[in-house]
């Protein structure tokens, strides 16, 4: 799977991939694209945008694209919060279909 790292994500979550091809929109020299030209741009080279934009599945037709998107809701931005939800994201990733969103919370 090749995954994409919103902007609003820290790079050096990268390393904790295990299982996926992970590239940054701040490589792809796509950083301030809006939601719905970053999907378009997105969708033909990745499978999965992770993201902690809540508001975009709302904002944007997501079945209309041909990639999923993960929002991970940790309780912190931390790089720390993020990464406790690693295995979960990795979990999500192996089942995306395009189209699909999922939110990812912290374990109880």
């Amino acid at each position: 799977m090749k995954v994409l790292l919103d902007e609003d994500i820290p790079i050096r979550l990268r390393q904790y991939f295990q299982t996926a091809e992970v590239e940054t929109v701040e490589y792809r020299g796509w950083k301030g694209l809006k939601n719905g030209a970053l999907l378009r741009a997105a969708q033909e080279h990745f499978d999965v945008l992770v993201t902690t934009d809540n508001n975009l599945p709302d904002q944007q037709p997501l079945q209309d694209f041909d990639i999923a998107v993960a929002v991970l809701r940790p309780s912190s931005k931390t790089l720390e919060d993020l990464v406790g939800l690693m295995s979960e994201l990795e979990r999500a990733i192996a089942e995306f279909q395009p189209g699909e969103v999922r939110r990812i919370y912290p374990s109880k």
